[in-house]
């Protein structure tokens, strides 16, 4: 009897905690079945929206299929036991479509939205929201007016007065066609925020606590690939919570963790395709950024607000330049380079990288000197190779402090003409320390030189400049030989280009660099660093 009782207990707290998959299909569905299988599935997004998903539960779109609407499911997962929106079936993703749709009760158009829920996966899907039939507003802004379209998102996540939600997966997505608003970067393929409710006194601290993003193909998105921001964001380089700033505001920083985006690929956003705000942390690794910022200005990627962020093994080209002609806004473009380390960041690390052919500049390191809390503070560029960026390889703007810049190539070929190999620009002020070791500038082109405008303090040692270049840096150890590289000739065919950097075995780059403290313990391609280091991005086996 007691067995038997147990039993019956059992199977009662398995039916309760059963995971149901729904299936969804435009063309044989019908929303009065009851979803639970192939033959039997929903038809409309609308039917999902009123279902209240729990623990491990699926909907599954048929693949070929497509849906125009707003998708906003209700309820959470669990750790260990997400909720999963994905495909099932054979052939193309399923597509849903906002087409600029705005749900009842919203401002801003999204095809997808998560409020206040966590442990979510969202996998498979082709995901766009294209209003081909929208007429632009028109926007004044200072010297002109233009006409932009409204906001949209292809994902739209939000958290608001949540405390930390957790573990949100998207996975395997293409997200694409998303005409949206270029003037704000808070719109476009994915756009994360963190919110408070104006209308209450008690706010609730919150965060994200695991925001992945791999796999994915985020391409003709305006105005941003993905972007993301939060209320909680003010601080100062050295401020603790609580403290009062010195802009007569408190310190109320609360970063997000284990933000992390792994083989994705970012193409044709209309400006910046990745923004990173207010995060501990935050990984960016095996990413491929093209073509980005076709519309109006934007690195292709950075973070902000943020410590200890890591952007590694990624690859950043052709992002692309507008003249006054071309932008959205009438203006040429202030940014349009490969990587970035934005202000109010700390110990920022830009490591293994391949920044080739950008219109303005392969790397940034920024701060605005006018604000009283900025800063940009312990930036570390190591191990990258630059190859052909227009304009300027590097950029130190303004009021920078403590960075380091060592062990990369710097090539500028015989078509980059009048280029700054290193550009110190002011920003409300100057560059503080930089560190300049142990890199190779080699330049073919015409009138490459270094430009430290009004700046003073910076030191390079020893660093190789090969070429014609103007206004050399003084180095007590600088060299000006030939690296000799194993080719300095393009190859159409070679699948990795950036290899004919490595050195050849009588180059006089080896054994000649300088140990940095905490140096990197592998060169670009994993070649331990042994003794002393060779100079450039390679290490000589």
């Amino acid at each position: 009897m007691i067995r038997k009782l147990f039993s019956l207990i059992l199977l009662s707290s398995t039916f309760l905690t059963a995971q149901t998959t729904y299936f969804v299909d435009d063309v044989i569905g019908n929303d009065a079945y009851n979803g639970l299988k192939k033959n039997t599935p929903f038809k409309s997004i609308e039917k999902i929206n009123q279902l209240v998903l729990k623990p491990g539960d699926s909907v599954l779109f048929r693949r070929g299929g497509q849906w125009t609407g707003n998708l906003t499911p209700k309820g959470s997962g669990s750790k260990n036991n997400r909720i999963v929106l994905g495909a099932y079936g054979n052939g193309l993703a399923p597509v849903l479509d906002a087409k600029g749709q705005i749900s009842k009760g919203e401002k801003v158009s999204y095809t997808i939205r998560l409020f206040n829920q966590e442990h979510i996966e969202i996998r498979d899907l082709k995901i766009k929201n294209f209003n081909p039939f929208e007429t632009p507003r028109k926007l004044v802004l200072k010297t002109n007016s233009v006409y932009v379209n409204a906001p949209k998102m292809g994902i739209y996540i939000q958290g608001e007065d949540c405390g930390t939600l957790h573990d949100i997966y998207l996975s395997n997505l293409e997200i694409c066609h998303v005409n949206g608003d270029m003037s704000t970067k808070h719109n476009g393929g994915v756009f994360v925020e963190i919110t408070w409710n104006k209308t209450i006194s008690k706010r609730v601290k919150s965060n994200f606590d695991g925001l992945y993003t791999e796999g994915c193909y985020i391409h003709h998105v305006d105005r941003t690939g993905w972007s993301n921001k939060s209320v909680w964001s003010r601080r100062s380089l050295h401020s603790k919570w609580g403290e009062l700033l010195a802009n007569g505001k408190t310190h109320n920083w609360f970063p997000s963790e284990n933000v992390v985006f792994r083989n994705n690929k970012f193409e044709k956003a209309g400006a910046n395709a990745l923004i990173v705000r207010v995060a501990k942390a935050p990984l960016v690794e095996y990413c491929f950024f093209t073509h980005n910022g076709i519309k109006g200005s934007g690195n292709a990627s950075f973070p902000f607000n943020s410590d200890d962020a890591l952007f590694q093994y990624n690859e950043a080209c052709y992002t692309y330049y507008n003249t006054e002609a071309d932008s959205w806004n009438g203006k040429k473009d202030v940014d349009a380079g490969g990587f970035d380390s934005d202000w109010n960041c700390k110990n920022t690390i830009i490591q293994y990288n391949y920044s080739h052919n950008n219109g303005h500049g392969g790397v940034l390191i920024c701060c605005d000197g006018a604000s009283k809390t900025s800063f940009n503070d312990g930036t570390i560029i190591r191990y990258n190779i630059f190859e052909n960026n227009a304009h300027h390889i590097i950029r130190n703007s303004g009021t920078t402090t403590n960075t380091q810049i060592y062990n990369n190539t710097f090539f500028a070929g015989k078509e980059q003409d009048s280029v700054q190999l290193v550009y110190h620009k002011s920003w409300n002020g100057y560059p503080g320390k930089t560190i300049y070791a142990n890199n190779i500038f080699y330049s073919l082109g015409n009138g490459n030189h270094f430009e430290f405008t009004k700046s003073k303090n910076y030191t390079f040692r020893a660093n190789t400049f090969f070429g014609d270049i103007k206004n050399l840096p003084e180095d007590s150890k600088k060299q000006t030989k030939n690296p000799h590289f194993k080719s300095i000739e393009t190859s159409t065919t070679h699948w990795k280009p950036y290899l004919r950097f490595l050195l050849k075995q009588n180059s006089p780059e080896i054994n000649k660099g300088i140990v940095i403290e905490n140096h990197a313990a592998k060169d670009f391609i994993g070649t331990p660093i042994q003794g002393l280091p060779d100079r450039g991005a390679f290490e000589r086996k």
